[in-house]
């Protein structure tokens, strides 16, 4: 018969888990925080989705989500910004940045709109720059 580890009732055997022996597993009351961009591929096309809003956060997040695609030699990187419910004039300047580390690629870069925010913002992101977005 198997004695019981010390600190364990009788009968009972201790376990091990990555907090130690016999720990309590704290549970976090906040949920995860979720990133403001979601990354898919399409071929070789990197499709960089801002969902929610696009703040000066999301933007410096979408900014470095491109950047970070152009490791992965694609031929083309789309932002896609039908998900978006608003916007900020800080996050919207990402946009323009985004075209410069786009303009790098074969197919370029492109924007990925529909009616509302998403098309507001890439307007409001052209509205200063003598560049159009297309």
């Amino acid at each position: 018969m198997t004695s019981a580890a010390a600190g364990s009732p009788a009968g009972i055997p201790s376990r091990t888990t990555a907090f130690g022996s016999d720990a309590t597993i704290a549970t976090s009351l906040e949920p995860p925080v979720r990133s403001p961009i979601d990354i898919t591929t399409e071929g070789n096309t990197v499709v960089l989705a801002v969902v929610r809003c696009l703040d000066e956060a999301a933007g410096g997040a979408l900014l470095d989500a491109a950047s970070a695609a152009l490791d992965s030699q694609p031929t083309r990187i789309d932002v896609d910004l039908r998900a978006l419910d608003s916007f900020t004039d800080a996050g919207a300047r990402a946009l323009v940045g985004c075209r410069d580390l786009g303009a790098k690629l074969p197919g370029g870069l492109h924007y990925r709109t529909g009616r509302g925010p998403g098309r507001d913002a890439l307007l409001a992101a052209y509205t200063d720059h003598d560049a159009s977005p297309l």
